[in-house]
């Protein structure tokens, strides 16, 4: 039984460690604070993407990507997030 077990295991193994560094580029690009310009307020505000959304995206085949935080979303709510287009450099 045991090594059902380990044939199983070294299956699995096999099948995320390719899609680890496939997807590890992903996250991490996703990851860092971006400085956008805001469509609705014209401000330049600081946002943060989510890193987990982009992985999950891109390995769908879709390069969406979602914003995680906002300091405007107080004052403007959940927006559209139209200023992903606009992403400058990290921050």
């Amino acid at each position: 039984m045991w090594a059902v077990f380990t044939i199983i295991g070294y299956f699995i193994l096999a099948l995320l460690i390719p899609a680890t560094l496939a997807l590890w580029p992903v996250w991490r690009r996703a990851r860092p604070s971006r400085q956008v310009t805001c469509p609705a307020s014209g401000g330049t505000v600081l946002i943060n993407l989510d890193p987990w959304y982009a992985v999950r995206m891109h390995a769908a085949g879709n390069r969406e990507l979602r914003v995680r935080s906002c300091p405007l979303w107080p004052a403007w709510g959940n927006c559209g997030q139209e200023c992903i287009g606009r992403t400058g450099r990290n921050a």
